[in-house]
């Protein structure tokens, strides 16, 4: 009976939310089309507006490159009177040159039209009707031979802006006892004609550049400042956002093509619409640039208003049919249907905020990979140039040993110095978590900034800069630090110049005691300081933070991870010590870093430094009838390892892999082999299994046999999983022949 009336309620519920589906799907399907409508209604109109602009300054541009085509050909006619005028005459004097330019002016009356007459010799001076003005600045434009020039002049000779039109005057003026005149001249003041280059239908908005045909600046026209500054308008225009894909590309191709382009860009946070249209027969071009809110305004307007329309009575229609809805819905709705309503709603809830959690966990992830590969990239970078240079070197000076010697030096302290930032790379994640520690030990300040200089001097000399090392005011260069994560920030700081100074520029890297406290500790400075291009004062106050970069059109073209303050600043935290940054845009960038470090004694502050023997003397180290097994399944670091041990007089077995190596021990007589050097990472079988099964082995004698681990898996973790397999040594790769005696001494 209980189970009939659940049956029958459960049915009465699926009939009541039956009721609702319908209208609910109508009220979704009617929002999603009105949604649709509207997105599709703004794209078209705003797909239109920008086809309106640019149709509109294409054909006011158009316009204004006939009239100016038609005003340049009308000079040019006067050129050739004035050319007729004097093809008969020879000169002997400048004073008759002048005279004939003054004649000239006077019968055509070229004051009138705002012209003047300039004659030039063979040497390149110039002649008005005021005598001679010098050799024109503008003789460069004439160095192609052409008979006909038209370019604009604004040279220190002749003051004024002026249209030039230049026509050479080769066998048309007579050859006297004097001078020899090559070329005729037209000087048009600019500003005369300015009713045919620019517009008055925007308000006095629009600005008008002249523009030779590779993109030079000519000459600015304008009620206002021009707002791209610079010398070149392509170089200007080409770095601007356009509102297309390729935009500029597309206005090039269209300019070279139909001699006319118009396009829509971004430029300092600004829409701007921009035509350019060439001249015919001419090297100049015309580009008309005018803010879109001034661009076919009345058009915007219209369409605008429309969409407001549109969006009212969108938003009446749907408000008047829910509302329709609702009242109906209402008479059905009960309890039953707003509990169901409400735990609905909860878990649609729970479930957005779940996808939000995992979005952000999923992004933060994906940035932190893309972070860490760029920065790993980075920072290996530099050590491996000097490895890849200094063998190079030494291949190509191979029988002077002295070089081959220096360079081998070199590349073993670019080597551990990339050792250790692969360390850092990979214990990036430790660092962020507080479970890294400082490792304490004996340091020279001045020889960790002189490694680190050799490490960059390579760059800064091809890139032009000026390298200064300042240590006058180090007085206790012996220390207790942390070398390896010390050497990680300066060398931070110094990439960091590196990389913001131009050619020509200078970086100064100094150290310096500031002091001696009474519990046997030095302060000390460390700066680094360069005349590169700077930050913004905004950005000086972030930049320790995680992957902040500046963004200026000069560093956008900088590759760098914005991670590399940031580790600097943990790093000097964890130091117990201070780091700031003064700086100024184009005057240069100063990083102070001051740290209090334990002074090694006295005697060790005056001992000379020790060169360390790479190899240890032989006759001090004989292990003559020792037998090693040596488990290595990289065929070039068995073969170094080998060479390396035999020069010791160690007998030398080798195995591939942990299964081989097990075989050759379980086979073996008790005390055949003297100790096993064992590798973790192995095909068929790892060193860990490996050491497991030789110490279950039957025979006792034969189990208790030595094993030492000889691994690149370095971290604490690896040594301590490699004594609870059963191993009695540790040797990290790559190794160190000091390190590897005295483990086999230990174990021997």
């Amino acid at each position: 009976m209980d189970g009939t009336k659940a049956m029958d309620e459960k049915q009465l519920q699926d009939n009541r939310i039956k009721r609702y589906l319908k209208p609910a799907a109508l009220v979704m399907v009617l929002v999603a089309l009105l949604v649709m409508g509207g997105l599709y209604l703004r794209s078209f109109f705003s797909e239109q507006t920008a086809q309106e602009r640019s149709a509109q300054l294409r054909e006011m541009s158009s316009q204004i490159r006939v009239n100016l085509d038609y005003n340049l050909e009308t000079h040019w006619n006067l050129v050739a009177s004035l050319k007729d005028s004097i093809s008969s005459h020879s000169f002997g004097s400048a004073a008759e040159v002048q005279q004939a330019i003054y004649q000239l002016e006077k019968n055509f009356h070229t004051d009138l039209y705002g012209c003047r007459v300039l004659l030039l010799d063979d040497m390149g001076r110039g002649y008005t009707s005021v005598g001679d003005v010098g050799i024109w600045n503008d003789i460069k434009f004439l160095a192609d031979g052409a008979i006909k020039h038209t370019f604009v002049s604004d040279t220190s000779n002749v003051e004024g802006t002026y249209l030039a039109f230049t026509h050479k005057l080769e066998g048309k003026v007579k050859e006297g006892p004097g001078l020899k005149l090559t070329h005729l001249v037209l000087l048009k003041d600019i500003k005369t004609i300015k009713k045919y280059y620019t517009t008055e239908s925007y308000g006095g908005h629009a600005a008008t550049y002249i523009i030779n045909k590779n993109g030079t600046l000519a000459y600015y026209d304008a009620k206002t400042k021009d707002v791209f500054g610079v010398r070149n308008m392509f170089k200007a225009l080409r770095e601007a956002t356009y509102v297309e894909k390729n935009g500029f590309e597309k206005m090039k191709q269209n300019l070279d093509r139909d001699g006319i382009a118009t396009a829509n860009m971004l430029f300092n946070n600004q829409e701007y619409y921009y035509c350019i249209a060439g001249l015919e027969d001419y090297d100049l071009r015309v580009m008309l640039l005018i803010p879109a809110e001034y661009v076919a305004g009345s058009t915007l307007r219209m369409m605008e208003s429309s969409l407001r329309v549109q969006i009212v009575f969108t938003v009446l229609l749907l408000g008047l049919f829910l509302l329709t809805l609702s009242s109906i819905l209402k008479a059905r709705r009960n309890g039953e249907m707003i509990k169901i309503e409400q735990e609905t709603n909860k878990k649609l809830n729970n479930l957005r905020m779940a996808a939000e959690d995992a979005l952000h966990v999923a992004e933060s992830a994906s940035k932190a990979k893309s972070t860490f590969l760029s920065n790993m990239s980075h920072d290996i970078r530099t050590p491996m140039n000097a490895i890849i240079g200094f063998t190079t070197l030494a291949l190509s000076n191979i029988q002077d040993l002295d070089k081959v010697k220096d360079y081998l030096s070199k590349i073993l302290s670019s080597s551990n110095h990339l050792l250790s930032l692969i360390n850092d790379i990979l214990d990036m994640s430790r660092i962020e978590s507080g479970k890294v520690k400082l490792e304490e030990q004996e340091a020279d300040l001045e020889a960790i900034a002189k490694e680190l200089v050799q490490l960059i001097e390579d760059q800064a000399r091809a890139k032009g800069l000026e390298l200064e090392l300042d240590f006058s005011r180090l007085r206790e260069r012996a220390v207790f630090c942390d070398k390896t994560r010390l050497e990680q920030v300066l060398l931070n700081l110094l990439n960091n110049a590196l990389k913001f100074t131009p050619s020509g520029g200078h970086i100064k890297f100094t150290m310096s005691q500031l002091a001696q406290t009474p519990n046997g500790k030095g302060i000390y400075e460390i700066r680094v300081q360069d005349d590169g291009i700077g930050m913004g004062q905004e950005f000086v106050k972030k930049v320790f933070d995680p992957f902040e970069r500046e963004s200026t059109s000069t560093v956008s073209k900088i590759q760098g991870t914005g991670l590399g303050m940031a580790i600097a600043k943990n790093i000097v935290d964890m130091m117990g010590g201070t780091i700031e940054v003064f700086s100024e845009k184009g005057v240069g960038t100063e990083f102070v870093l001051r740290l209090e470090l334990r002074l090694q004694d006295e005697a060790k502050q005056t001992q000379p430094a020790v060169e360390q023997e790479l190899l240890p003397k032989q006759q001090e180290h004989d292990f003559t009838g020792r037998r090693l097994l040596l488990v290595e399944d990289n065929d070039l670091n068995r073969e170094i390892a080998c060479m390396m041990l035999c020069k010791y007089g160690f007998d030398l077995e080798t195995a591939e892999n942990g299964r081989e190596a097990v075989a050759m021990v379980a086979a073996s007589a008790p005390g055949y082999y003297d100790l096993v050097l064992m590798d973790i990472q192995m095909p068929i079988m790892d060193g860990h299994e490996a050491t497991k099964r030789i110490r279950a082995l039957e025979n006792k004698e034969l189990a208790r046999v030595p094993i030492v681990a000889m691994t690149a898996n370095a971290f604490d973790e690896d040594r301590k999983a490699a004594k609870e397999c059963g191993m009695n040594g540790f040797i990290s790769k790559p190794i160190n022949m000091q390190e590897v005696l005295k483990a086999l001494r230990d174990n021997l």
